[in-house]
């Protein structure tokens, strides 16, 4: 229906629907996402994005980009600025550590064999 409508992405989120028990976590809930939406439009995971294998899995289950929301409030909190581009240039590293560590040199190289 998005897609009907002319959205230009789908934000894939639960923020605030997992205080309800037994609700998919949003990298859950991505695979049957992607496949409905087969690359038609931009899928941005929101949720639970910590660490650069996050971001990984995230990419290799059909999302396009990832939200970071709680680290980069963390890092604003204790760091302001400089601290939320620490956490930025954390996560990259750490993306792009996962990725060498996969055999992956361009995030297109990106895709559901990297899961473990």
């Amino acid at each position: 229906m998005a897609i009907g409508t002319g959205a230009d992405a789908i934000v894939v989120s639960n923020h605030g629907s997992r205080n309800l028990d037994t609700l998919p976590a949003t990298i859950d809930a991505l695979p049957a996402i992607a496949e409905r939406v087969a690359g038609r439009i931009p899928i941005i995971l929101d949720g639970g994005v910590r660490r650069g294998t996050d971001v990984l899995k995230a990419i290799a289950l059909g999302a396009s980009a990832v939200m970071i929301g709680r680290p980069y409030v963390y890092a604003l909190a204790t760091g302001g600025a400089e601290g939320v581009a620490h956490c930025v240039n954390l996560l990259r590293r750490d993306f792009e550590m996962a990725m060498a560590l996969t055999g992956r040199a361009r995030i297109g190289e990106i895709d559901r064999s990297v899961i473990w």
